[in-house]
């Protein structure tokens, strides 16, 4: 279990609807982050000022960068993060126009990446966006580390991801939500079809939802996992209360999984 759920869940609380206040999400973060389910703090980089100002001298977070305003932007965004010694930045993540070709911007985007930067690109459930996939797995097939991004993953995206071996982040709204997620990767990355997928993310039967997670063998929990990098949540305490009353983790409070 422990590989299934390591650091999966980000805390998205800084973003719209009804984006948190840095003073409120970081004490709440600070106090999820001792789960291990617990992953990365998501900061948008036109808040990432407001954020830094209510840093303590004990953090040290690790900060998922997204760049919403704009790729002209990022590098003074990245200095600025770079400066905070109280941060860590495992990744960036860029957002595209959404009026804009998504395969011209993914390979923009690319272009104009800083270098040695993990990044990922969101992609958008819209037209053009398997040729963005294609865009993204070919820089990444090329040194580039890189990967995809989504708000929501349907079926037809998460089996579109494990044909290109690309992992890649989405959003969810609730624990459960999150466990359906990753079944659906566990079967993406054995080749299912998005028809099968689609049968588990539509699936609401949490506790049997659970029951399945805590049976994948190790090695499907650690294919579901290359597949579906971490899932970013507006409620990171709910999610984590809601995994505990599933029995998938000890405690809401320290996160410890039920493994024997």
């Amino acid at each position: 279990m422990s590989a299934l759920l390591a650091r999966l869940l980000d805390d998205a609380a800084l973003f719209p609807p009804d984006p948190a206040p840095p003073a409120g999400a970081l004490p709440a973060y600070r106090a999820a982050a001792r789960a291990p389910v617990t992953g990365r703090l998501r900061c948008p980089a036109s808040r990432f000022a407001e954020l830094r100002a209510h840093l303590v001298p004990e953090d040290l977070l690790d900060l998922v960068l997204v760049a919403d305003t704009g790729l002209e932007e990022l590098p003074e965004a990245l200095d600025a993060v770079r400066d905070e010694p109280r941060v860590r930045l495992p990744a960036v993540e860029i957002t595209i126009p959404e009026d804009a070709d998504q395969a011209r911007s993914v390979a923009v985007a690319v272009a104009r990446l800083p270098a040695g930067v993990p990044a990922r690109v969101q992609v958008r459930p819209s037209t053009g966006w398997r040729d963005a996939l294609d865009r993204i797995a070919a820089a990444r097939d090329h040194g580039i580390p890189l990967g995809a991004a989504t708000r929501t993953a349907p079926a037809a995206f998460i089996a579109a991801c494990a044909e290109r071996d690309l992992d890649f982040t989405c959003t969810a709204g609730t624990g459960r939500e999150a466990v359906t997620l990753l079944l659906g990767a566990a079967r993406a990355a054995d080749a299912a079809g998005e028809r099968d997928i689609a049968r588990i993310l539509d699936r609401t039967d949490a506790a049997d939802l659970a029951a399945e997670a805590r049976k994948l063998p190790d090695e499907a929990a650690q294919a579901a996992r290359r597949l579906l990098a971490a899932v970013g949540v507006r409620h990171l305490g709910t999610a984590l209360a809601e995994l505990h009353r599933l029995g998938l983790i000890e405690s809401p409070d320290t996160g410890e999984d039920m493994s024997p």
